[in-house]
């Protein structure tokens, strides 16, 4: 096989792949260096090339931590983009395997990017992004206009799914499990779990204790914070499961319930917009 010549018009194939990184109902893009050989400048979802023997999450993941210095978790394929960039002495064919990802751990930082930015599906057509992005786009605006769903393995190999795809059930059977590969079972008596949601409650509380309530509802910005409060509201909801296996109690059943309580206790037309009667 020749190599190709410099004005060979027929483009070369490029495989590279490309992650839509959800945080909360944010997701994460990037701009190109001022001095890219494409589109220099413009917004795209970050990653590039598959190397030889990698296979495209492991090479997104790879990607991500050279170009914005934190670790994501690969989910499920979104969609294919194909484009060829013509000009410039070299055609260049990009086919581009897009991802949807979850943010997991550390703090973004333009390693490798002119800059980045975490922006909701609404506010997409205020930026520039590259040609070969825009397939990428518009299957963003198809699929899901808020929160990606990611269905692959996290750091620990467990299962990262989202709410619309767990049940209930299945979150009190993973909590279980932990509790039992440990033989904590002695240790999580009804009284000890109440204890332990109140304490993690006291400390989810700790994150908005000097903050005004605008600064609170901006938390999802700061995704360091963002993460933090995750993992606390993680611990509460992870002791409020083990409560509801010590007392076989039903969770759905008990909150549907206590809904129609409340609807009759709190009715929509005489409490709407006020919080006393």
């Amino acid at each position: 096989m020749h190599a190709p010549k410099k004005n060979d018009p027929s483009p070369r194939t490029m495989l590279v792949t490309c992650g839509v990184i959800w945080q909360g109902e944010r997701f994460l893009i990037a701009q190109r260096k001022p001095t890219s050989r494409l589109e220099p400048l413009k917004w795209e979802f970050p990653g590039g090339k598959i190397e030889f023997s990698e296979d495209p999450p492991q090479a997104l993941r790879r990607e991500i931590r050279e170009e914005l210095d934190f670790d994501i978790a690969v989910g499920k394929i979104l969609c294919v983009s194909s484009h060829t960039y013509r000009g410039s002495g070299e055609n260049r064919h990009i086919l581009m395997l897009a991802y949807e990802c979850s943010y997991l751990s550390g703090t973004p930082a333009p390693r490798d990017v002119h800059d980045f930015r975490w922006i909701g599906a609404e506010e997409i057509g205020s930026f520039a992004f590259a040609a070969a992005d825009h397939p990428v786009l518009d299957a963003v605006r198809k699929s899901r206009p808020g929160r990606g769903a990611v269905a692959e393995r996290g750091a620990s190999g467990g299962a990262i799914r989202s709410d619309s795809s767990t049940r209930v059930a299945e979150l009190r059977d993973e909590v279980a499990r932990f509790v039992t590969e440990r033989a904590w079972e002695e240790f999580h008596s009804p009284k000890n779990l109440s204890m332990s949601i109140t304490i993690e409650a006291a400390e989810l509380m700790e994150h908005f204790q000097w903050v005004t309530v605008e600064e609170s509802r901006r938390l999802p910005d700061d995704p360091r914070k963002f993460e933090a409060v995750g993992q606390e509201i993680a611990d509460i909801a992870i002791y409020v499961l083990s409560l509801c296996n010590a007392l076989d109690l039903d969770l759905s059943e008990a909150i549907l319930r206590k809904l129609e309580i409340n609807r009759l206790k709190y009715p929509a037309d005489k409490y709407q917009g006020k919080h006393t009667a």
